[in-house]
């Protein structure tokens, strides 16, 4: 399932935002956490019957949810943006290149150098 994104950043961006809406920690997304991610990412709210529809699409028990692994396809499908969705969730980490130098991760307002 890694080979959906050749970037290794994109497959720890959909592990991250899994992650944070999996309130229960069961592994997967069920109907609230699912409906928690597009809400904040697009505005657009899901009805119990669209996340059935999507659970099913996916080949996924809408009884339990999505996978870490069916997020990623979901990513990896055109029309979505990882890093737009990734910086809704997550507007605090920065990712900066600076003239050719190795990346710096900047984290907080004050931009804390977590790179080291």
């Amino acid at each position: 399932m890694e080979a959906l994104f050749a970037d290794k950043d994109d497959t720890h961006k959909v592990r991250a935002l899994h992650g944070h809406f999996d309130r229960d920690k069961d592994g997967f997304l069920n109907h609230s956490e699912l409906r928690g991610l597009q809400l904040l990412t697009s505005g657009n709210d899901m009805s119990r019957e669209q996340y059935v529809l999507v659970c099913k699409s996916l080949a996924c028990d809408p009884n339990k949810g999505l996978c870490v692994n069916a997020l990623k396809v979901v990513y990896a499908a055109e029309g979505t943006d990882i890093d737009e969705d990734y910086a809704k969730v997550c507007p605090t980490v920065e990712t900066k290149t600076h003239g050719g130098e190795d990346d710096v991760i900047e984290v907080g307002e004050n931009g804390v150098d977590i790179s080291g």
